[in-house]
């Protein structure tokens, strides 16, 4: 089904869901459809950074479903530290989690370090030959 809806156009945006949507837009998506969960904070720039990042690889990789959502609305009490935070679904379960910066080798991540961490959790492929943050950044 991924892979027919990725023919078809797919999602290729970044949607904005709310907590009462999150069920129904992550846990029930679709059999086989891969989930990226962005949990944001407005005006803080890592979180635009990555918004940024994360609406390139969402039109790339159109048969994967990607979802932001405001940190205190999924998770009251979720500390701004933690962003931004990445979590990676499929058939309702978690996959992997990236919190925080450390999790795409620290403040100079590129669109290469969080592709690279979707292709670990299984739900895009890349063409990247190794891990991009195994490498200090310059």
């Amino acid at each position: 089904l991924a892979q027919l809806k990725g023919l078809a156009g797919g999602f290729g945006t970044l949607v904005l869901i709310t907590r009462e949507q999150f069920v129904a837009e992550v846990n029930r998506a679709g059999d086989g459809v891969g989930v990226v969960v962005f949990l944001h904070k407005p005006k803080h720039y890592p979180s635009a950074y990555m918004e940024v990042l994360l609406e390139r690889l969402a039109a790339k990789h159109r048969a994967v479903k990607f979802c932001r959502i405001g940190h205190h609305d999924c998770i009251p009490d979720y500390p701004d530290a933690n962003l931004p935070t990445l979590l990676m679904y499929r058939d309702d379960d978690l996959l992997r989690q990236c919190v925080g910066l450390a999790a795409f080798g620290g403040d100079a991540y590129g669109v290469d370090d969080v592709e690279w961490e979707l292709a670990e959790a299984g739900l895009v492929s890349t063409d990247l030959p190794a891990n991009p943050h195994a490498q200090r950044h310059r």
